[in-house]
């Protein structure tokens, strides 16, 4: 397999399951929702409640909810779960000045339900809170908006259940971004994954292996190119060495030790003796 086919489809394969850890994260944050959501206090006739507030500008306070429907069976103009539920604040922290009702309770629904700053128990239909209607839950009011930090104890008439709003809103938000980051990122990272190893098992049918290119040695010593199969493509050098044994002298020791030269002999050299090859000469005669 071409390595860059192989490398395309590893860095698919590291996008996929980076995603795939999205979608565990996502998972993680759908679980932390539900648990986010859940009542600080639950079915209780009374209870404490420590404020944080961590930035020390006040809280948003604590919602009181009961089991029960928005119905207003004696047509008084007050659903009749605000009517039978009486809830008595029995201690409370400093309040912030931008807080409201000195900490008490107060019947509250939908705030500004009909666009004039109204918060009370109104039989109006645009005075219903369903968010936790699946779980038979409605709002009836809320307690202690700006309080500062400390413990807010409550008495009621009847079960109530309650919500710490201040908690609840920032777990709420930390699910939230995993949820967005886990499923949101987790998909398109699987998605990039799957397109970047498409891509890869293409180019493993497309590209061809580098081709080397063979250099052969001559009777002379010499090298050539051997002439390159059809459709090869690449450069690299192949050499075969028995080729170049075979082809290239072996020089030995003996061979290039220098050997005496002996000059030709000249004209006048030739002719020329020496004194014992004159006696001789003449003693023959």
């Amino acid at each position: 397999m071409d390595k860059r086919a192989t490398i395309t489809i590893l860095v698919g394969l590291g996008f996929f399951v980076v995603g795939i850890i999205g979608f565990v994260i996502g998972g993680f944050g759908v679980a932390g929702l539900e648990e986010s959501t859940d009542f600080a206090l639950e079915e209780v006739d009374n209870g404490t409640i420590y404020l944080k507030d961590s930035d020390g500008l006040g809280e948003l306070g604590v919602t009181f909810w009961v089991k029960g429907k928005y119905l207003d069976t004696n047509d008084n103009g007050i659903w009749d779960v605000c009517d039978n539920v009486t809830i008595t604040v029995t201690e409370k922290p400093g309040i912030s000045d931008w807080g409201a009702y000195d900490g008490e309770f107060y019947n509250e629904v939908i705030a500004n339900y009909d666009g004039q700053e109204t918060s009370d128990c109104n039989a109006d239909m645009r005075n219903k809170n369903l968010e936790r209607a699946e779980q038979g839950y409605v709002k009836i009011g809320r307690a202690c908006l700006g309080c500062f930090a400390g413990d807010f104890s409550f008495e009621s008439n009847a079960n109530v259940s309650v919500t710490y709003d201040d908690v609840l809103i920032e777990e709420v938000g930390e699910d939230i971004g995993m949820i967005a980051i886990g499923f949101l990122g987790g998909s398109g990272a699987v998605c990039c994954g799957v397109i970047i190893m498409f891509i890869g098992v293409i180019l493993i049918f497309t590209l061809k292996d580098d081709a080397p290119v063979q250099m052969m040695v001559g009777a002379d010593g010499s090298y050539m190119m051997a002439s390159a199969p059809p459709n090869a493509v690449g450069v690299g050098v192949s050499q075969n060495i028995a080729q170049v044994t075979a082809s290239t002298p072996i020089i030995t020791q003996e061979v290039t030790q220098a050997e005496p030269y002996e000059f030709p002999a000249t004209g006048d050299a030739a002719e020329a003796t020496t004194p014992a090859e004159s006696e001789t000469k003449d003693e023959s005669n």
